[in-house]
């Protein structure tokens, strides 16, 4: 057969689709990662970065860029299956059907799975936030920003509502973030010890999150996160690092949207591979790995495996990496 390349929209999410000539007769859908809300954007859509070797091993590759950008969870699960649906309407029935996701599209991935559970037969989460957005966002935005902002006061956009003020502007200063971890090096040392976050990729991780909860906070219309307390929470925090760390409590009903949107119950209906990087400043091992232990506690634990950490860097993979892991995913 001939190669296809295929470009379009589907209901406001542009979309590409590549069958290569040697087509095994499988499909792979990719689900990217977070778009910061205004990126530019390629039209039409370019071809997603990481999956060429799946292309060279004769995999079809369908790509959605999703109708939504920022943390847009429905939006991206939605404009998924919908491609699938698409594809299958205009290319037949692939033999089987696979989800690869990166970074917040892990999450998509893995929620695709447990919402359409007929619709795929396995999932491979790269790099990928594989708990809930309530977890990501309560652990790996709202505490390492709330610790910060303890160690280092004044220095993040201030109002009287702290991170959680209406307020504020979308971002902070990356800048004046890394001037006040660099003048005081042994705290930012503690704070990137704690947090897992290496020191060179503090400033950055710390401005991400701050974005990210923003733009979540209008999303969700009100501030979607709660500080978790607890020896794995606030108080921990607070006993690794010496400060007192300030208290946050979510919006009823912006929690409620997250729970809605972002949720993962651990019902792994499908196979699932999980491949963290071996230092992610990112999504760091806690999150990349959750989905296996929500698995084991909703008894499907035997569903996920979770591969040995390869690569430094978020989402920074040796290039056979993601072969490796699909691979792994078709012989269990």
């Amino acid at each position: 057969m001939q190669a296809i390349v295929e470009t379009g929209e589907i209901d406001g999410a542009l979309y590409r689709i590549d069958i290569p000539a040697n087509w095994n007769g499988e499909l792979v859908l990719n689900a990217h990662g977070y778009e910061p809300v205004g990126s530019p954007r390629e039209d039409p859509l370019g071809f997603p970065g990481g999956m060429e070797p799946l292309l060279a091993l004769g995999y079809a590759i369908a790509a959605s860029g999703y109708s939504a950008q920022g943390w847009a969870i429905p939006e991206a699960v939605a404009d998924t299956e919908r491609l699938r649906v698409h594809f299958v309407a205009r290319h037949g029935t692939p033999k089987r059907t696979w989800l690869v996701g990166w970074s917040m599209g892990g999450l998509v991935a893995l929620a695709s799975a447990e919402r359409h559970p007929g619709a795929y037969d396995g999932v491979v989460s790269m790099c990928g936030v594989a708990v809930s957005s309530e977890t990501m966002f309560a652990r790996g935005a709202l505490a390492p920003l709330a610790a910060f902002d303890a160690l280092f006061p004044g220095v993040l956009p201030q109002a009287p509502g702290g991170l959680a003020d209406a307020s504020l502007p979308p971002a902070a200063d990356g800048n004046a973030i890394e001037a006040a971890l660099a003048a005081d090096e042994a705290r930012a040392a503690a704070l990137a010890n704690h947090f897992d976050i290496p020191r060179g990729d503090l400033t950055g991780s710390l401005w991400l999150y701050y974005l990210a909860l923003r733009e979540l906070s209008q999303r969700a219309g009100g501030f979607p996160a709660d500080s978790t307390t607890g020896a794995d929470g606030t108080e921990g925090d607070e006993a690794a690092l010496g400060v007192r760390i300030r208290r946050y409590v979510a919006d009823p009903a912006a929690l409620a949207h997250v729970r809605d949107t972002g949720r993962l119950t651990g019902a792994a209906p499908v196979q699932v591979v999980l491949q963290p990087n071996g230092v992610d400043p990112i999504v760091p091992a806690r999150f990349s790995r959750g989905y296996a232990a929500l698995a084991t506690q909703a008894g499907r634990g035997e569903q996920v495996r979770v591969l040995p950490a390869v690569g430094e860097g978020h989402c920074r993979f040796p290039p056979e990496t993601v072969t490796t892991a699909l691979e792994a995913l078709r012989e269990r």
